[in-house]
């Protein structure tokens, strides 16, 4: 019989990285099982969460009128985002994660990936993303989930190291977060996001309704605002003859100057904005990442926070003057070659290393293609 394996990662938050990422570990699963979904939505996701967040604002009045102002874009979002994730995955319900209740013993609880030990994103410790309601004597593994930091402090450590201890296997999406484990006196090995150890073939298979430009462009998905990203696009797209086209979020605002937004586009369509692209210009994690899958060039801009995954990502693919820094012109790493037949054999490497974690977590006897 095909063992149910029920996964809690992030499927709430309005975020393309997020839900495809969920997508590719649902696709990563498959052939080992039946993987369904914990539904669950972080506090701070709920609509009430979010309203509640916006009037914290120290000028009442002002936090009001971003309320009125911003909730009609919000929905619209969550909208985009809620479809997606109810039309390609298994949902079962979230309360026994919360506050405790039956478990399936015969099933394997999986965490990750994406950012499911991230306490600042998570607002503290998570119980629903370390299975901490979930009994010690079922089978618990992580599949690439992140801490999102390159260490932790010790109060941390300490909270999160009960957690993990009763996990029979981990693996981690970042080379560092390895060492934080290690620190922790627990083992773990690292494996890549899940959009690059699912089948390739998915990402063609979920835009194939999506009919392909026909015009070459420059995509920039900014996920952080930053005038110095557009303003380079708009120079590369002219020096190159292209379009530039930029993935916005708010049907109230408009593109950058020199920039074609796609506002909101549905998860599939964002995914054919990178198949089509000539050139991408991002400060995104999984814009790096869909980059590398469909082999073309990215220019990559440090976020604020949490870039320690661009870093490793990068420099997994031996890709590290991708990035741009204050000594190197971005246009001088846009003329740059990739050579993308070593990209090919890193992403068969890391599929491989993937595929022999599962195998051994669930027995390859009990794999449905054996």
């Amino acid at each position: 019989m095909r063992p149910k394996i029920i996964v809690s990662t992030i499927i709430d938050s309005h975020n393309y990285g997020t839900v495809l990422q969920a997508v590719a570990t649902n696709d990563a699963l498959m052939p080992y099982g039946d993987p369904c979904f914990v539904d669950y939505c972080r506090p701070q996701w709920t609509r009430k969460g979010w309203r509640r967040g916006q009037l914290r604002n120290p000028n009442f009045l002002k936090g009001l009128c971003m309320l009125v102002a911003k909730y009609p874009v919000w929905i619209k979002s969550e909208g985009v985002f809620r479809s997606f994730v109810e039309k390609h995955l298994r949902l079962i319900d979230s309360a026994p994660f919360i506050n405790g209740g039956h478990f399936d013993i015969k099933a394997v609880y999986c965490v990750g990936s994406d950012q499911t030990w991230n306490i600042e994103c998570n607002n503290g410790i998570d119980p629903v993303y370390f299975l901490q309601n979930v009994p010690d004597d079922c089978k618990k593994i992580s599949f690439s989930a992140s801490f999102g930091r390159p260490a932790l402090d010790e109060a941390e450590s300490a909270l999160t190291k009960p957690l993990l201890e009763p996990f029979s296997a981990i693996s981690v999406r970042e080379s560092s977060s390895v060492s934080i484990l290690e620190n922790m006196g627990l083992r773990g090995i690292a494996l890549k996001d899940p959009v690059l150890l699912c089948r390739p073939e998915l990402w063609h298979e979920l835009a194939s309704h999506v009919p392909a430009s026909t015009e070459s462009y420059v995509l920039v998905y900014m996920l952080n605002q930053n005038s110095e990203m557009c303003s380079f696009a708009r120079k590369l797209a002219e020096r190159e003859g292209m379009r530039a086209r930029i993935v916005t979020f708010n049907p109230l605002k408009r593109a950058p100057e020199g920039l074609e937004g796609v506002c909101l586009p549905k998860p599939e369509e964002w995914v054919a904005l990178f198949r089509d692209a000539s050139y991408v210009v991002t400060d995104s994690f999984h814009g790096t990442c869909f980059s590398l899958l469909f082999e073309h060039p990215m220019i990559v801009f440090d976020p604020p926070k949490f870039s320690v995954r661009l870093k490793d990502v990068l420099a997994d693919f031996g890709l590290a003057y991708r990035r741009v820094s204050e000594d190197c012109d971005p246009m001088h790493i846009a003329a740059e070659p990739i050579n993308w037949d070593s990209v090919r054999t890193k992403k068969e490497e890391f599929s491989g290393e993937a595929k022999a974690f599962l195998d051994g977590v669930f027995g390859v006897s009990e794999r449905a293609d054996v």
